[in-house]
């Protein structure tokens, strides 16, 4: 038996590890493919043969579905050899671009040696910044786990097998009906396919926070719009810290490609209802009852990009045999000597599951299909730029509008920041609080300190400051607090002035860098 463990923060550990669990029942290997904290992770000393797929998020962060098994591994009370009956093999998913380029497998993998495994093959790390992404060392890492994979006595091929890695159809996941519109009401988003984050603050309520202010804090006639948002939260929401992160549930707000989809590309209105239900024994992840344009709009990341085992199932669709060529290019995207032509027409480009559907319009993917290909919309995090004691109940955010042209002159825009950008005062939006990687103790608040914080960095640097601000005006103790923040601009951004960060009472010294 194969385990593919992996850990995941945006899907593309998943995705890869899914890869490998269908590359390996094409080989006849029995392999089971989990989340690591899916994953009895006390049975892991039993297990014989194993791949670790492991993202880094942010600054070298451990992704969440991988929490607990890395706890797990660091206990002191596990001897040298707990996995000594472990062959094993570890791939990391990363951007160069970082200082902790792909630190979570780097970790991991010399965790496992300490503990006994043994490599199969060497560790691979994938790279975003390579000209081809993560495939550029995927694709022969690959080549090399299975190669040694099929020398090992429990995989020796059979006799006369043909190894066929061409993609074949499952049944659905799901199954989709179209209901009558007479009494059907709408279900609350306050669901429970909102997962909490494991560090959230309070998991047992997502919070229904109500827009009070979103300012623009650069000038109209400066390219870069960067946003002052204040959220008002209710009254069961919990109290959080300087450092602590907003996660947000945006929706999509291009209404009218997603109503031009439905209408064009599904023959579906958007007022349709649709009643949804899960047939493989999972539990659900979207709502029951659902009009297809609230579906596209606010729970399936249509204006996403598309990843390589999307081009994949979506040959699956191209049955007639007028679609022949279709069917050819679309296994050109997703083979691994076409990852140079996935760069250039899709990654580069990020272009999204509406665009890519739209361009291979004679696949016709019926929509139970299309819930599985497409992934949920995430929540967006933001390091909350206010102190709950300087302002209790509400959180602020510092938020730059993304709005860029590809390489190909294509405008695109964030789904988060977009979303945020049209929002009025009143506006409801649904959120956790989550721990942040720091508290600042009380000792700190005597000392002199130092933050830097360029762009949107300002964010926590505004937290921390109105928290030592408060906590001066409550002991009457209190360092200086030296801030450093760079912008382009030394009047088109509000922040270079200072009126975005407290200085009362003389406390705070502002340093501004032009970048």
């Amino acid at each position: 038996m194969l385990h593919v463990l992996y850990a995941s923060a945006t899907g593309t550990g998943q995705d890869v590890a899914e890869q490998i669990g269908r590359m390996a029942i094409a080989r006849n290997i029995p392999v089971v493919v989990s989340s690591m904290d899916a994953f009895d992770i006390q049975q892991l000393p039993t297990i014989s043969h194993a791949v670790f797929i492991a993202s880094s998020t942010g600054d070298g962060e451990a992704p969440e579905n991988m929490t607990n098994t890395w706890k797990f591994l660091l206990r002191k009370s596990l001897a040298a050899d707990s996995l000594h009956a472990m062959h094993m093999a570890v791939f990391g998913l990363g951007d160069s671009s970082y200082a902790k380029y792909n630190t979570v497998a780097r970790r991991l993998h010399a965790r496992l040696l300490q503990l006994g495994a043994v490599d199969i093959i060497d560790r691979g790390l994938g790279d975003d910044q390579h000209e081809l992404g993560y495939h550029g060392a995927l694709n022969p890492w690959l080549d090399r786990l299975w190669a040694a994979l099929l020398q090992l006595e429990p995989f020796l091929l059979p006799l006369g097998f043909t190894i066929d890695d061409s993609p074949k159809p499952t049944p659905p996941k799901y199954l989709v009906r179209i209901v009558a519109s007479d009494g059907v009401s709408q279900p609350s988003r306050l669901h429970s396919f909102y997962d909490p984050p494991k560090t959230a603050l309070d998991a047992s309520r997502l919070i229904q926070a109500t827009l009070t202010k979103n300012e623009r804090l650069t000038a109209a006639d400066w390219s870069q719009d960067v946003r002052h948002i204040e959220l008002a939260l209710p009254a069961s929401a919990p109290v959080y810290s300087a450092g602590d992160i907003a996660l947000l549930y945006p929706e999509n707000v291009d209404v009218a490609t997603i109503d031009r989809f439905l209408n064009a590309t599904l023959q579906l209105p958007p007022t349709t209802w649709l009643a949804i239900e899960r047939v493989d024994g999972n539990a659900l992840d979207l709502p029951p009852l659902v009009t297809a344009g609230e579906l596209m709009r606010k729970y399936l990341d249509v204006f996403g990009t598309p990843r390589r085992t999307f081009f994949e199932r979506l040959s699956l669709f191209t049955q007639d045999i007028d679609e022949v060529q279709v069917k050819e290019k679309l296994l050109e995207l997703s083979a691994p000597d076409g990852a140079d032509l996935l760069q250039d027409y899709c990654i580069r480009e990020r272009r999204t599951y509406i665009e890519v559907l739209e361009d291979f319009s004679t696949c016709h993917v019926p929509l139970e299909f299309l819930l599985e290909l497409i992934p949920r919309l995430a929540p967006r995090a933001y390091s909350i730029a206010s102190s709950s004691t300087l302002h209790p109940g509400q959180v602020h955010l510092t938020v730059a509008i993304v709005d860029y042209l590809t390489p190909y002159k294509r405008s695109k825009k964030g789904v988060c920041s977009a979303w945020l950008q049209t929002l009025e005062p009143g506006a409801v939006v649904f959120m956790w609080i989550k721990t942040g990687l720091f508290r600042l103790s009380p000792a700190i608040h005597a000392q002199n300190v130092l933050l830097i914080g360029p762009g949107t960095g300002i964010a926590v640097m505004r937290a921390i400051v109105q928290e030592r601000h408060a906590h001066r005006g409550q002991t009457a103790v209190g360092g200086d607090t030296h801030v450093y923040f760079g912008c382009r601009h030394a009047t088109k951004v509000r922040v270079r002035r200072g009126r975005y960060v407290n200085t009362q009472n003389g406390i705070v010294l502002l340093h501004g860098l032009l970048c």
